[in-house]
């Protein structure tokens, strides 16, 4: 099974962890994406599988107001971290079960965003 999946722009890796009385939480700004990640998740219909999952993502930066990629971008493998631990326990219930992640750069768009697309796979691949 495939789905396909459009999620806000997300935080930093920098921002989304970080170290409270030696323990490591996330930040106010992840929670806030983490709920935007249930939000677009749940509109979605998307259920964690139990099974191992490929996960390809195109990172789309801010767009400009003359149309191009905002140069404070994120790196892609960031991004693509970011939103791997946001979808656990939504689209798989442990970052364990990813098999295979790839992350590509995409054109920009209004706000930036992540093209998500989850594939489940047999046991054993």
């Amino acid at each position: 099974m495939i789905t396909t999946l459009t999620l806000p722009h997300p935080v930093s890796a920098n921002r989304y962890w970080r170290v409270y009385r030696n323990r490591v939480t996330r930040s106010p700004e992840a929670n806030d994406y983490r709920r935007a990640v249930i939000r677009a998740a749940t509109r979605a219909r998307i259920v964690p599988t139990d099974r191992p999952v490929i996960v390809r993502m195109t990172y789309h930066p801010r767009m400009t107001k003359n149309g191009s990629a905002d140069k404070r971008r994120l790196d892609v493998t960031n991004a693509v971290k970011v939103a791997e631990d946001a979808l656990q326990g939504l689209a798989y219930h442990d970052d364990k079960q990813v098999v295979s992640c790839t992350g590509r750069l995409g054109k920009p768009m209004a706000g930036g965003g992540l093209t998500v697309r989850i594939k489940t796979i047999e046991e054993g691949v």
